[in-house]
């Protein structure tokens, strides 16, 4: 076989370790083009490179390195805490925390205490104008829950921070800190300048029962801090003492508290105090104190700061591989592999050897014609906050020192003042020029999806990925990243473990089929097809070979893969690197402090997923085909999902409802507790045997399941490789699967009806007899404790979180039941429960689920308006249609009731505001047009549309039986075909749920599109039946003038017609000031003589585009200036449309608020 230059190029690949300089990497290239040529031309000429090529090996050489210099050690500084009373956090669009977002960033402040946030309820802690990327909120607002006064206190999220319960004062949060083992109380409060007498000694009252209780605490240190709004003498020499400053100064020496800030604070044109405060009773901590210039200019307080002698250590920023995918050479990658010989190099190794030579082959081929780079992973300054910014902070804090040397003189007051108007004006400037940039590659077609998404996200949620706090154990907070990694890795391996007990496996085995599975299918198309369907965004496995590297080598790449799982096959040995798993913590709820409130996911190798399919593919298919799987099971199954199973226990319960008489329905939920990680390996084998797999394939599941390692990998610190004893991999292809064959057999001694969405576990039973559902539903609690012994596995066993029973009536007095017991305990009954993300409740009505989404929308709908002025009107529709409509459409086949009027505008609500949002339009405006400009359907129909085509798919597939087995029969009829019998119904409620009414609808459609066999044509046609045609606004930027013409078309605006027809009470008439006639759009565009100079202009340029426009009749002229035309391209009518724009603001008609 001739040796190819793409060969030479593979032997002076470049080790994954080695730092070559540009001149060595194209050294070597050179190098190795001449040995080919030489070799081609001149056989002998390769001898006398001889020495050339040991010269080569040399530098080529993993073990030959850079010098990499000192070990890099952990890096320290000292704890400091800052506060500001900024006067209103939400005032000026968030502005104040803009300035302090970049003041920050140069001081870095590990606890951040703001005071008078005038925050409440209506503000959540996700609001993207309250995340300070890497901090965690604390907040204490005003008890009135109006938007007045309230403290907050922001943390870093690596500090070993707790917050301690004490709430004697009402704007007050009390933390504890654990630096270096030393444990400090810090305390931010605020207290009012409009208290009475009596409520300020209140006040000391409590501040004194504070102070007691934390020294009961026994701290090491102690800080008091925030806006005391008292003065004394023994503070600032400049200040008169108050009696608020005698008895604060009184109570703070009896405790030994001494106060630091000496500088004023609050600062007016006319007179300065010290109002703000910070009080420690050891001073000897305390490395430095005093006061930073206020960053905004209607905030007269100053900022106050102290920095302990306590250090705070935390790693230095890790290093990471980037591939731009976008210059690999994918003629050069693919003409590499195919020209390896990988059979021959396979030969005489096994399974293990085989991979690891396919990851280095891979890896040096990639690197080659892949460029790739190393970067540093670390905390980066925002992209408008620049050195401008940052030293005009300084400087403006350079002037305030000046301000207290000189005794605070007016004319220092008034640079303090244009310097702070000077600073938020250049980091507003600055932030609407990034979000401008960021705007216009939204617009950009080049912009790619996956950076078009990552932009959006930016605005959407400005939070990056939270760092896993200081983990709570044994009492003890751990703030390194490296023991962090190795107590997550235990507590996971803990878990995956069964339940110790006497089970062992049944001696005998019970086929479940006559039919058996032992080989595998798949050819190398099958394995190209595999790659081609995968998420390019997914993360990899430890062994750094991507995704996006996979697809850029297929379909070249498929043909080791192919031999790679034949011989892994032929061998029944699942390679030992392909069972390796980097674990990644996600945090579930509860406190991020305790270990046991995240779950592990694991990221496997991709080729090892690539794999998994294909077993998965041929083990399912043979599940599938021979009815294997139970059918009350609904998860991880094709053709069946969450909401098919809802629709069949509502179905159910609306059918208990609407007998005569009504029925109730008792259910319980069950909780498999860490059902994936407690998969007993042998007993799973036992059952995948009783499903009829054997031989090789059996074999091959076993060496999937078994030595398994997983490591837990945290800012870049990786805990040591621990072995995993049983469970099935979360995050892996095949492990769903294997735990559906675990758990099949769970429902078949119940009497009642389970349902079983994986590990998700429910039962129900109709009462017909009250004492014989009881009974039942004891029977089957047994049966199914009796289950999990036998297998090893657990259910419900935190007392926190027991079996919940709910029972589903209608009618106004209860039958009395008699108790269930599950594991010994009585079951609590409760009024709702969230199943499935559906909230259920006792009378099926949905009430407290509508409510709970329709809040979480409209938090989305808040975003949408805060946007509007940065991002085009197609990225808001975006943000709308992705984080704001699925809260609604989830579920909504099964909670909508369309005979409750007033349910359905309550949910139209949303959309309506998320129109106004986006459109910028006023309140009052016309639903249907509003819907026509943006292309909205409206919410009731596009849920009559979601039922017919998920009813269509269960016509069509057949699937899930369940659900299929409970549509009536077709009507014999040649006129109406494909058309069922209808369910008859005794009440509304039934007659309104889901199959009743979706029947109904079905018979009603026209008869070709109920013949339609294809999903996409028949969703296609309802919707185009019920979804207009959007206006367009021809991708013109400008958001002002857009919501100006908008509001034009929607016919509500400042035009004195449109007022006087929606009932200003500040317009009597129509008539506009020309007096000539009324103001309604046309006029105001063509006719009003106030405006004729604008208009002479507007008319040329028009003129310009087409002369034939100022021939148009006024109708159709009206309607070209406000939506433009068919008869011209996007182009033309954007040019069009921004001049008639140009002419609205430049009329100034609409400046000023609408009242």
């Amino acid at each position: 076989m001739p040796i190819s230059a793409v060969h030479w190029r593979l032997v002076v690949g470049y080790n994954n370790r080695s730092k070559l300089t540009y001149f060595q990497k194209l050294f070597a290239q050179s190098f190795a083009w001449v040995i080919y040529y030489s070799i081609q031309n001149a056989p002998e000429m390769p001898f006398v490179f001889f020495i050339f090529f040991l010269f080569l090996l040399i530098l080529l050489s993993g073990d030959v390195k850079l010098n990499p210099g000192p070990k890099k050690k952990y890096l320290s500084y000292n704890f400091s805490i800052s506060h500001w009373n900024l006067g209103s956090l939400p005032a000026h669009d968030f502005s104040k925390m803009n300035s302090f977002f970049a003041y920050n960033r140069i001081h870095s402040y590990d606890l951040i205490c703001f005071s008078e946030t005038f925050l409440d309820s209506s503000f959540t802690d996700d609001d993207r104008n309250l995340i300070l990327n890497g901090y965690k909120l604390y907040r204490a607002d005003h008890p009135s829950n109006t938007k007045k006064g309230g403290v907050c206190v922001y943390v870093k999220e690596s500090l070993a921070i707790r917050l301690v319960p004490l709430q004697i004062l009402d704007e007050c949060i009390v933390l504890e800190v654990t630096i270096n083992n030393k444990k400090g109380i810090i305390c931010s409060l605020y207290r009012s300048p409009s208290q009475t007498a009596d409520e300020f000694d209140q006040f000391i009252d409590n501040l004194d029962e504070l102070l007691q209780s934390i020294r009961l605490l026994n701290p090491s240190f102690t800080i008091l801090l925030g806006d005391f709004n008292a003065k004394s003498s023994a503070w600032s020499s400049t200040d008169p003492t108050t009696n608020e400053g005698h008895m604060l100064e009184s109570l703070a020496s009896f405790y030994g508290l001494s106060q630091l800030i000496k500088d004023p604070t609050h600062i007016l044109p006319t007179s300065s105090s010290c109002i703000d405060l910070i009080f420690t009773d050891q001073t000897s901590i305390i490395r430095n104190s005093g006061v930073h210039s206020s960053l905004h200019p209607n905030c007269h307080h100053q900022i106050i700061f102290c920095q302990l002698n306590l250090k705070i250590y935390y790693p230095p920023p890790y290093e990471r591989v980037v591939w731009n995918y976008d210059k690999a050479n994918i003629g050069l990658i693919s003409r590499a592999i195919n020209e390896f010989d990988w059979e021959n190099c396979f030969l005489h190794k096994n399974i293990d050897e085989q991979l690891r030579l396919f990851n280095v082959t891979l890896m040096n081929i990639l690197k080659n014609f892949i460029p790739n780079k190393v970067i540093t992973c670390d905390d980066r300054d925002p992209p408008w906050l620049n050195e401008e910014i940052k030293k005009l902070i300084e400087f403006r804090n350079e002037i305030y020192k000046n301000y207290v040397r000189n005794g605070m003189t007016r004319n220092d007051y008034n640079l303090l003042l244009n310097t702070s108007q000077q600073l938020s004006v250049l980091i507003n400037n600055r932030k609407s020029n990034h979000f401008a940039h960021l705007s216009k590659k939204l617009n950009d077609p080049k912009t790619s999806n996956k950076s078009y998404w990552s932009i959006l996200k930016t605005f959407v949620n400005d939070r990056k990925n939270p760092i896993i706090p200081p983990l709570l154990v044994n009492n003890q907070l751990v703030t390194d990243f490296l023991t962090k990694s190795n107590l997550f890795n235990t507590y996971f391996v803990e878990q995956c473990n069964p339940i110790r007990n006497n089970s062992t496996i049944p001696t005998s085995i019970k086929f479940l089929t006559e039919k058996r599975i032992t080989e595998l299918q798949f050819s190398i198309d099958d394995i190209s097809k595999i790659i081609q369907t995968l998420d390019p965004n997914k993360a990899h496995g430890y062994d750094g070979i991507s995704i996006r590297m996979i697809q850029l080598c297929c379909p070249a790449i498929s043909k080791p893969l192919h031999l790679l799982f034949r011989n892994s096959f032929e061998n029944s040995t699942f390679p030992v690197d392909w069972k390796k798993a980097n674990v990644i913590p996600i945090h579930k709820k509860n406190d991020k402090q305790i270990i046991s409130n995240y779950r592990p996911i694991s990221l496997l190798p991709i080729c090892s997923k690539i794999f998994e399919r294909i077993i998965f593919n041929n083990l399912y298919k043979f599940l599938d085909d021979n009815k294997l799987l139970n059918p009350n099971q609904s998860g991880f199954k094709s053709n069946d999902s969450c909401i098919h199973q809802l629709i069949k226990i509502t179905h159910d319960i609306y059918k208990a409802f609407d007998a005569s008489p009504s029925f109730e329905t008792r259910a319980v939920f069950l909780d498999l507790s860490k059902a994936f990680d407690r998969v007993w390996h042998k007993g799973l084998l036992f059952k995948i045997k009783a499903f009829g797999v054997e031989g090789k394939l059996l074999e091959l599941i076993d060496s999937f399941l078994s030595n398994r390692y997983q490591r837990v990998t945290i800012n870049g610190q990786s805990s040591n490789w621990c072995h995993v004893n049983a469970g099935v991999p979360q995050g892996s292809i095949l492990g769903p699967l294997l735990f559906l064959i675990y758990i099949n057999d769970l429902p078949n001694e119940l009497i009642t009806t389970p349902k079983l969405f994986a590990d998700d576990t429910a039962i129900f039973s109709v009462v017909h007899c009250s004492n014989q559902a009881a009974s039942d539903l004891n029977h089957d609690l047994k049966k199914i404790s009796e289950w999990a012994y036998k297998w090893k596995m657990e259910f419900n066993p935190d007392p926190n979180k027991p079996a919940q029973e709910i029972i589903f009536s209608r009618k106004i007095y209860k039958e009395n039941h008699p108790e269930i017991l599950f594991n010994d305990n009585s079951i609590n009954e409760e009024s709702s429960l969230k199943h499935l993300g559906l909230i259920l409740d006792e009378k099926l009505n949905f009430k407290t689920h509508i409510q709970a989404k329709i809040s979480k929308a409209m938090t989305g709908v808040g975003l949408i308006n805060k946007l509007r002025s940065l991002l085009p009107r197609s990225s808001l529709l975006t943000i709308y249609k992705s984080f704001v409509r699925p809260h609604l459409d989830y579920g909504d086949i099964i909670y909508d009731q369309p005979n409750n009027q007033t349910l359905s505008d309550k949910i139209e609500s949303v959309q309506y505001n998320a129109a106004l949002a986006i459109t910028g339009a006023i309140r009052g405006s016309s639903k249907v047009k509003l819907y026509q400009e943006l292309g909205f359907e409206f919410l009731s129909k596009r849920r009559w549309m979601r039922r017919l085509c998920y009813l269509f798919k269960i016509i069509s597939h057949r699937k899930p039986l369940y659900l299929y087995s409970c549509l009536p029969q077709y009507l014999i009829s040649e006129r109406y075909p494909k058309c069922f019998k209808l369910i008859r119904c005794r009440t509304m409620l039934f007659e309104s749920s889901f199959l009743p009414y979706s029947i109904k609808q079905w018979n009603m459609l026209n008869s070709d599109i109920r013949q339609t066999q294809s999903y996409s044509l028949f969703r296609k046609s309802l919707l185009n039946s019920i979804k207009p045609l959007a206006n367009s606004i021809y991708n013109i930027h400008d958001s002002v003038g857009i919501k100006l013409l908008t509001r034009l078309r929607l016919g509500f605006s400042h035009l004195n017609e449109h007022k006087f027809r929606h009932n200003f009470r500040d317009t009597l008439n129509p008539l506009c000031s020309c007096m000539n006639e009324p103001e309604t759009t046309s006029h105001f565009l063509l006719h009003c003589c106030n405006f004729d100079n604008s208009r002479i202009i507007l008319m040329n340029d028009l003129s310009y585009i087409d002369n034939t426009i100022l021939f148009l009749t006024e109708s159709n002229l009206t309607n070209l200036l406000l939506f433009g035309s068919k008869k011209y391209d996007a182009i033309t009518n954007k040019m069009i449309l921004t001049r008639v724009i140009n002419f609205i603001k430049n009329t100034k008609r609409f400046d000023g608020a609408l009242y």
